[in-house]
């Protein structure tokens, strides 16, 4: 198999598993799905959507595992969100009269966008050992949580693909020794662009860009506006359109969002309840479950000895990345750790970005942290692979089937009769 293929069974196993996902959990057992939905549904009536305070309702949410009826149209409270995402799907929900397994198909491939933005990422960083490549490409393929996500109609697949392509970009940019070309600081900005009509979590982009174009080398007035031009052309008329809409300078809708969301429980009022231990405790707690599989709207964890389990994997997988670093990352060339640090930026952005939004609403989700995955894979990858020597070739092989495994257990194993009627 030559190198290049490798990532072809990543993706297939990606394909197939998610596929199955999307086929088999029940509709709107997937956080917010309902809500993306019905945006789709605006779309296609003509009508682009915009908050209104009848867009929340409390007591519809979250969905239990078992629900069977749920009234869709009522859910309409992701109507701040930009449009690209939902206007792509608009053709293929109107071709399969607004069936939803093919919209989480839809959404499937788009994330499948992420796993190779992963594996082209760090193939730049480490061209000649493309095992770190395509263990880092299956991990972001394959990890539980993240595959359920990817194989749910929500515009975290684009959002996500979108981060992976801007890392990929940045890396190559960044991984060589020479001035970046004009075209490139375009490409780097049309991704920006496409990243700011998708959602505010992809809003990353814009800073990662520009890191990544002030990191290279001799880069002119030309670059940046190469790179600056297409965000402004694109992000422009959805910005002025919000604030001519919601006022405030509110030109993500956020704020108009939040103050129709009453009832949506607040991190004060939790840390009057539980104070600043319990909150914690509740956050590491929650984050950590739900980045490794808690499903549903949140309602399906797994049994506590899984979670054991997943916590030594982590930690053993953390002390691994030290010992790598400790070892060979700190002789790297410097233009491989300038891109480590670029991603390691990344980790840091995102965390930031997580905890300001639990600062409001208790939003412990691990899903959250996703758009920092790419940089997590290419750690874990560091670690495990390190001093494998020849068995460094088959490590993702091993990756790939355990993940799969686990998948398909948890999918038919605990997701499903979970969520089977009572």
């Amino acid at each position: 198999m030559t190198r290049p293929s490798w990532l072809w069974p990543v993706l297939g196993a990606y394909l197939v598993v998610g596929a199955l996902f999307a086929l088999f959990t029940p509709p709107w057992q997937n956080p917010d799905e309902p809500a993306h939905y019905n945006y789709v549904v605006q779309l296609a009536g003509g009508r682009l959507p915009s908050v209104e305070a009848t867009d929340w309702d409390a007591a519809l949410v979250p969905i239990p595992p078992n629900a069977r009826e749920v009234p869709v149209a009522r859910y309409t409270y992701e109507d701040h969100q930009p449009p690209l995402f939902y206007a792509l799907a608009v053709p293929l929900y109107g071709l399969f009269d607004g069936a939803l397994v093919p919209l989480r198909w839809f959404a499937l491939a788009i994330g499948a966008v992420g796993v190779v933005g992963a594996f082209g990422t760090a193939r730049a960083i480490f061209p000649q050992r493309p095992a770190i490549a395509a263990l880092a490409a299956a991990i972001v393929a394959l990890l539980p949580q993240h595959l359920a996500v990817m194989a749910s109609f929500n515009n975290d697949a684009l959002s996500q693909a979108l981060i992976a392509l801007c890392a990929w970009q940045g890396a190559r940019l960044l991984g060589r020794d020479a001035v970046p070309s004009r075209r490139e600081a375009l490409g780097l900005g049309v991704t920006v662009g496409l990243a700011v009509i998708t959602k505010a979590t992809a809003y990353l982009c814009l800073p990662l860009a520009v890191l990544a174009l002030w990191g290279t080398r001799r880069t002119s007035w030309s670059h940046w506006g190469a790179m600056l031009a297409p965000v402004l052309l694109i992000g422009l008329p959805w910005w002025a359109r919000n604030i001519a809409l919601y006022g405030n300078a509110d030109f993500l809708g956020l704020q108009a969002h939040n103050a129709i969301v009453v009832g949506q429980p607040t991190t004060a009022e939790w840390l009057a309840q539980y104070g600043v231990g319990g909150l914690l405790r509740r956050l590491l707690q929650t984050t950590f479950q739900s980045f490794w599989g808690q499903f549903g709207w949140m309602s399906v964890p797994l049994e506590e000895r899984w979670y054991l389990a997943l916590l030594a994997l982590t930690l053993t997988t953390g002390a691994l990345f030290l010992a790598w670093w400790w070892r060979e990352g700190r002789a790297l060339h410097p233009a491989q750790q300038r891109v480590l640090r670029w991603l390691s930026a990344l980790v840091a952005m995102t965390v930031l970005a997580f905890g300001w939004y639990n600062l409001q609403f208790v939003q412990h989700q691990g899903r959250y942290l996703y758009p920092a995955l790419i940089p997590f894979a290419l750690a874990a990858s560091l670690g495990w692979t390190h001093r494998l020597g020849c068995w460094e070739r088959h490590s993702w092989w091993v990756a790939l089937l355990a993940f799969g495994a686990l998948d398909l257990y948890l999918l038919w194993g605990v997701i499903l009769p979970a969520m089977s009627s009572v």
